[in-house]
């Protein structure tokens, strides 16, 4: 009987491979990251509530940008801003400092199919629109990216200007 040890095989494998796959490799309880591009970021600022948001800032990511590359801040403000997808392309918006951004690229260079939904990154598939909530601390050197491989190379981000 060669039919039961493949079909024992077949899934010990399937079991096996489910969570290793990139698609689920953000998601697994098991498996931490670190860093800016999971809620934790060296800027002072930090997720904001419902409550305390102050303005809503509107941003669009087409294929190759978005429609802004320079936002003013006050410390101590919170935002919401509302991110829409008008291009083909998969996009993700980021907010980190610059060096955790570059840190970011380079994770989803390794985990290109990594998918965000943490309290500064989220990630926006053609013709969504998500929102994300920012409480700004008085860090100036803050900024937004797209750190899908190659997109904040080709210009898709851009900066804070905090104000104190």
């Amino acid at each position: 009987m060669i039919f039961r040890p493949l079909l024992s095989a077949f899934v010990m494998l399937s079991v096996a491979s489910y969570g290793a796959h990139p698609a689920f490799a953000h998601d697994d309880a098991e498996h931490k990251h670190e860093g800016a591009a999971h809620g934790a970021t060296d800027t002072d600022g930090t997720p904001g509530k419902p409550a305390d948001v102050k303005r809503t800032v509107r941003i669009e990511a087409t294929d190759n940008a978005f429609n802004v590359k320079q936002i003013q801040v006050r410390a101590g403000e919170t935002i919401k801003f509302i991110i829409s997808n008008a291009g083909y392309a998969t996009h993700e918006f980021a907010i980190a400092s610059r060096k955790e951004n570059e840190e970011h690229r380079e994770m989803m260079r390794q985990m290109p199919n990594m998918v965000h939904h943490d309290p500064n990154v989220i990630t926006i598939e053609p013709g969504e629109t998500k929102e994300l909530l920012w409480k700004f601390g008085k860090d100036r050197n803050v900024e937004f990216s797209c750190n899908i491989r190659n997109h904040a190379e080709q210009g898709m981000h851009g900066v804070f200007r905090v104000m104190q």
